[in-house]
């Protein structure tokens, strides 16, 4: 009975026990369910927001791809070209129209186009055209363009106009670096709407919308004014994180509690907002609700079972008390008897204890006293060794070579900080490696070094060149190894002294590299080299070059120094082989007058060594025959050079107005297929017979000419027609202006109209300057003709005025552009030219060197440096004029050049 009253209790808690961890492991599962939901709601609005943030990078590609379009590259290019509106770019307009209305037609979701209106907007803020048609009309665009917009940069405006929510996109348009306009492109809301609703999971219950500057918008449904309130007040705070909000979102339903989270939608200025129900996410009851309601439950059915246990059992205890009393009494008497008998027997066994212990004592301090003298002499002579170790260990590891040591069958046992600094391993790694396996070159022959391993172990010292190499990286360098075998610590050991000679060999190979490069100078320069030693005058060697020079062996010119006549004439004749010791440091052309007579065109520099610690002459000799030739050739290359230089600008000033010639014709060509339909209609209407016949024709031609727009046609065919003679009037006179410049094949002095010459000098050369510079003139028109090379003075002109674009392109900013003026006077007996510029001006350090042969201050690539040259030589050698210089760096250039209007001696010849 009184087991069973014991397990009643026991079984209590045991159930206990278990509805606890039930409704635990019941309340766990819950919270990682709400935690589950909560981040599946976050992860549904990040997907959200990614995808908003495609279907807008996607509207951006589309602006970018309306902006790289040739439709509206031709409308400027005409523009720029000076075409009017009615000569030609209103066809470029009703293009860029057909290519709004295109793109309006392809972007769809659902047969809805994403696009109510795109538009052309200019600087001025008028509409060009839209996807309905040219705006011949001036109208304005009521929306403010931003001011800031960069190239390549789509930017997304937001816009509320009665009551409705417009998605704007702007995109400026880049014109030969300046922007011109802007591509404007507006979303139609009502496209917007079915991609939200496509973006909706089918197991969502809540509510998606835009949020832009404190305004909330949804084309699907209408927005609660409580959530609309919270968003004017800046609600929430921080995006991707959730919120619990309660609202009263109908006027049907009361407050409900609300889980809200806002998205950044990427690329844009907007973010998307996410609302549902608590309930409908997490459920009705919280897990807190729902675990304390299981346990009062579960403690109230205990309390009731331990109450009447309790009552029933109270009356059993009694009893059982009374049985246990007697019980412990009669044990108590037993043990009293034990405890008696245990202390007399302890009392004995502690004197035996005694007396042992006093024996112990006596004999464990006699073994103390002895240990105690044993360990100070150890001690001391333990110190002593670990003192020599250590002086030992100093050294061995502070000596410049890398130290291993060896058993006899290799195996490393120990090595110096040196080798494990130079080998870059630590001690670990280092005593489980070889010096075989592991620290020698791949290509290295083992088996020499298994010869010399051998030779060491039978007791004899090695020393050997070996090439190892370093674990870690592979990296290979030259060593001497020294082998000897000793004995440490009783123990035949192998100690291997290894030595970094790389370096060494380093020196050695560049030694003889650079012996051998300077050979191979001396033999194969190009330039015959003779060496001279003033003190025994003796030649004393010579290259190749200066054999077959001067067509004698080396031993005939060492043996024929101050002998024989090679005579070098400069300002004077001097010796070639006996050169005069004060003439060193000299650099001199002339003629080389040979053994026959003949005569070479050669360049000499003198100059002095010390070879073997002796001063001695070197003489360098260049044969000059094929520079001489050269430059007689790029005096005739660069005047090809000015051609070069106007040809692309030249085809590129041609390419523009016979593109809108192009283009006008094809139109005009494409109104004459339309007009020959019409016609044969018309024919078909003339031989037809019956009335309904001729009536369902006449429907025919109607439509045929609504299809047409005849009267478009009409009005526009002549106007095709004028703009095609203006690209040819604008072709005929460019190629006027180069015929006029080219003066080919004259070379005989005449008189030229100077002002015609820098008219079509700035024709040809348009190219190089209309993107950099605007060009002024102020011409004297009472300036006579000048008596000149006729050629010569274009390129004169030309290259100056090349030159000052430039030098301006070079210091201005992009969209910014210089200025070159051009004007002449009369000073008799000159006519004055004076060429100005705005550019980045010449230093003081280069304004003496400007009209030396190629000296350039241009990248390479760029400029020969040859351009002034030879306007300096036209100018003052041909024509006997002068040219001037003023200039300040940072300021800009100014040419001043006269011509002597009658000419002169130099003219003629």
């Amino acid at each position: 009975m009184l087991k069973s009253n014991k397990a009643i209790p026991t079984s209590l808690g045991l159930i206990f026990i278990f509805v606890i961890s039930i409704v635990w492991i019941n309340y766990s599962s819950q919270m990682k369910l709400r935690e589950a939901s909560l981040k599946h709601i976050s992860e549904f609005s990040k997907r959200e927001a990614d995808s908003f943030s495609h279907f807008f990078s996607e509207r951006k590609n589309d602006l970018l791809e309306i902006s790289s379009s040739n439709e509206l590259l031709n409308y400027f290019e005409n523009k720029a070209m000076g075409m009017s509106g009615a000569g030609g770019t209103q066809a470029n307009i009703i293009q860029i129209s057909k290519l709004f209305k295109r793109r309006e037609e392809i972007k769809q979701i659902e047969s809805i186009p994403l696009y109510s209106r795109i538009a052309f907007v200019t600087e001025s803020g008028k509409i060009l055209a839209d996807n309905n048609g040219p705006v011949f009309k001036d109208e304005s665009c009521l929306i403010k363009i931003p001011e800031n917009l960069q190239p390549g940069e789509v930017r997304i405006l937001f816009k509320s106009k009665d009551g409705e929510k417009h998605f704007i996109l702007v995109t400026p348009y880049i014109f030969r670096n300046k922007q011109i306009g802007t591509i404007m492109a507006c979303l139609n809301s009502k496209a917007v709407m079915p991609f939200m609703s496509l973006a909706e999971p089918k197991n969502f219950h809540g509510l998606i919308y835009l949020i832009h500057d404190r305004q909330i918008f949804s084309p699907l449904y209408d927005v609660p004014h409580a959530i609309s309130q919270k968003i004017a007040e800046g609600w929430p705070p921080q995006s991707n994180k959730i919120y619990k909000l309660s609202l009263q979102l109908s006027d049907e339903e009361g407050k409900t509690n609300n889980l809200i989270i806002r998205s950044q939608i990427k690329g844009t200025p907007f973010y998307l907002l996410t609302v549902t129900l608590e309930k409908e996410l997490l459920g009705a009851v919280s897990p807190l609700n729902l675990l304390i309601f299981i346990l009062l439950l579960a403690l109230l059915l205990l309390g009731g079972g331990l109450f009447v246990i309790r009552t029933n059992s109270r009356n059993l205890d009694l009893n059982i008390m009374v049985d246990e009393s007697a019980k412990q009494a009669q044990k108590i008497k037993l043990q009293n008897n034990q405890l008696i008998n245990e202390i007399e027997a302890r009392s004995r066994a502690e004197k035996a204890l005694m007396q042992i212990n006093d024996e112990l004592e006596t004999r464990v301090q006699q073994r103390t006293t002895d240990l105690k003298e044993r360990t100070e002499a150890l001690t001391r002579e333990v110190q002593v060794r670990h003192k020599a170790e250590e002086a030992m260990r100093m050294i061995f590891n502070n000596t410049h070579d890398s130290i291993f040591i060896h058993d006899t069958k290799g195996r490393i046992q120990d090595v110096n900080d040196t080798m494990l600094e130079t080998y870059q391993v630590d001690m670990r790694s280092a005593i489980q490696m070889s010096f075989k396996d592991d620290f020698s070159a791949p290509s290295m022959d083992l088996d020499i070094l298994d010869t010399q391993w051998q030779l060491t172990t039978g007791g004899k010292e090695v020393v050997f060149d070996w090439t190892t190499r370093r674990p870690g990286d592979g990296r290979e360098f030259d060593v001497e190894v020294a082998l000897n075998r000793i004995e440490l610590d009783g123990k035949i050991v192998i100690l291997a002294n290894v030595h970094d000679i790389s370096e060494q060999k380093k020196i050695l190979i560049q030694q003889a590299e650079h012996q051998e490069f300077l050979g191979t100078i001396f033999e194969g320069i190009g330039a015959a080299v003779f060496v001279f030693d003033p003190t025994k005058g003796l030649m004393v060697d010579c290259n190749c070059v200066g054999e077959k020079l001067l067509g004698l062996s080396r031993n005939a010119i060492l043996d024929g120094t101050c002998q024989s006549k090679f005579t070098f004439t400069s300002n004077r004749e001097k010796d070639l082989l006996c050169p005069n010791w004060h003439e060193q440091g000299s650099y001199e052309e002339g003629l080389l007058t040979m053994q026959d007579g003949s005569t070479l065109p050669v360049s000499r520099h003198l100059f002095e060594i010390h070879i073997g610690g002796m001063t001695h002459l070197v003489q360098v000799v260049f044969d000059i025959t094929e520079r001489k030739h050269l430059e007689r050739k790029l005096s005739i290359a660069q005047k090809l050079e000015s051609i070069g230089l106007l040809a692309s600008g030249i085809a590129h000033e041609i390419n523009t107005p016979i593109q809108y010639v192009g283009d006008s014709i094809r139109f005009v060509k494409e109104a004459y297929s339309d007009i020959t339909e019409l016609i044969e209609i018309y024919e078909k209407y003339i031989n037809e017979k019956s009335a309904d016949g001729r009536k369902e024709i006449l429907e025919e031609i109607e439509e045929h000419k609504e299809d047409i727009d005849l009267e478009f046609i009409g009005a526009e065919s002549i106007k095709a027609c004028d703009r095609a003679l203006e690209g040819v009037k604008r072709v005929a006179t460019i190629v006027l202006a180069m015929k006029n410049f080219s003066h080919s094949g004259e070379e005989k002095a005449k008189a030229v109209d100077i002002n015609k010459a820098i008219k079509n000098t700035i024709e040809v050369s348009r190219n190089e300057w209309k993107y950099a510079a605007d060009l002024e003139t102020d011409l004297e028109p009472e300036l006579p003709y000048v008596y000149c090379l006729p050629g010569a003075i274009n390129q004169v002109l030309l290259n100056v005025i090349v030159n000052a674009a430039h030098a301006i392109a070079e210091h201005t900013h992009k969209n910014e552009k210089g200025t070159i003026s051009v004007s002449t006077q009369l000073e008799p007996p000159f006519a004055k030219i004076i060429i100005k510029d705005t550019g980045c001006g010449i230093s003081k350090e280069n304004m003496n060197k400007i009209f030396d042969p190629f000296f350039t201050t241009k990248e390479v690539g760029k400029g020969t440096g040859q351009g002034l040259a030879i306007v300096h030589d036209i100018i003052i050698e041909k024509h006997g004029g002068t040219i001037d210089i003023e200039s300040e760096e940072g300021q800009g250039t100014t040419f001043i050049i006269k011509l002597p209007i009658g000419g002169n001696s130099k003219t003629d010849s």
